[in-house]
């Protein structure tokens, strides 16, 4: 199950925005047509059959039935015609009988027996054809179904915030940042990294900062004339500590292949995360760990595209959690490469 979940989400991946962006108008567009439905133009039943009345109502039906074939507007073999296709004879001659005994007037109490003896030996109508689900219930139900399964896969990258506080946490970052020991370079343009013969088809600058909860972003990776081959992006990983903001340990970076139906990813861990071992044992299971330092570069690999990812800028937050177990500030330079330009170039 899990396959095929990963499957369904790698193919939705790059539908994700138009996935999203049109389940929520279909779900706004669903809750107005019930309000409409329900409130502005609710159904109002005409032209009920006699045995759709409420009970009484169909009582007086009986009774007027009666008050006919007593007064000879109507004969007895063919008052079982006016109950109607969907009411059984036999059991409106039920029916009329408690109302003969509860009938105080001898003569319309003979009329209301002789009318359930005759129906009672009327023959039934035929059963009424089944009327199941319309079509379009099933259709619609189906679609509710895979539309929640697509918010789901493509919702799962995005971490869940810690419960706020009653009391709002300030904005600002703690006072007193650690920075790294060695202060890093000014970050250089992505074209001087390691060359690989060819300009990126895609490169971005990302900055995650503390109280970013839902820090989780991807682009796309395009051909000049709009073929899309596949997608890549980081989000946040692993969190560590409780309270608000989210205390981030370990970033994951990820590289989608069109073409090789895979996602590549690896983790860029704190210090601390990098060298505890729960910690280790729980962050490999998404990817190979990566120790995150100013200057290090993390690639990804495919059948048909490479990523690199820069650490450019690298901030430590400061408190009552262990020394450089979460980040205050991390920016990433990204770019993406066709392996096939590469080769040719």
């Amino acid at each position: 199950m899990g396959t095929i979940l990963q499957a369904v989400e790698i193919l939705l991946r790059p539908y994700r925005q138009r996935l999203l962006i049109g389940g929520a108008l279909f779900l706004a567009g669903l809750a107005l047509g019930l309000i409409y439905g329900w409130y502005i133009a609710p159904v109002e039943w005409t032209d009920a059959a006699p045995v759709d009345l409420r009970r009484d109502y169909r009582a007086n039906y009986l009774r007027l039935l009666a008050d006919a074939t007593r007064a000879g507007f109507l004969r007895v073999e063919e008052s079982a015609g006016w109950l109607g296709q969907r009411w059984n004879p036999r059991d409106a001659a039920q029916e009329i009988r408690r109302l003969a005994a509860q009938e105080t007037d001898p003569a319309r109490r003979a009329v209301m027996e002789q009318l359930a003896a005759a129906w009672e030996q009327a023959p039934a109508p035929p059963a009424p054809a089944r009327g199941g689900i319309p079509s379009y219930c099933i259709v619609g139900l189906a679609g509710l179904i895979l539309l929640g399964i697509a918010f789901f896969l493509l919702r799962r990258r995005t971490p869940q915030a810690v419960p706020r506080r009653l009391t709002p946490a300030p904005a600002a970052a703690p006072a007193g940042p650690m920075r790294t020991p060695a202060a890093p370079e000014p970050p250089a343009p992505i074209e001087a990294y390691p060359a690989f013969g060819a300009p990126p088809l895609a490169q971005r600058q990302v900055t995650y900062k503390l109280g970013d909860d839902h820090f989780d972003l991807s682009f796309p990776i395009e051909l000049p004339n709009g073929e899309f081959l596949g997608e890549f992006g980081v989000g946040i990983s692993e969190t560590i500590g409780v309270g608000d903001p989210a205390k981030v340990t370990a970033f994951e970076v990820w590289l989608f292949d069109k073409n090789d139906i895979k996602t590549v990813t690896k983790v860029l861990a704190s210090e601390h995360a990098y060298r505890d071992t729960a910690l280790q044992a729980r962050l490999r299971q998404k990817g190979d760990l990566v120790l995150a330092s100013p200057g290090a570069i993390v690639e990804l690999e495919t059948q048909g595209l490479r990523l690199q990812a820069r650490v450019a800028e690298l901030e430590y937050g400061s408190g009552a959690l262990p020394p450089n177990s979460f980040f205050s500030r991390l920016t990433l330079d990204l770019a993406a490469w066709r392996k096939e330009e590469e080769e040719t170039a």
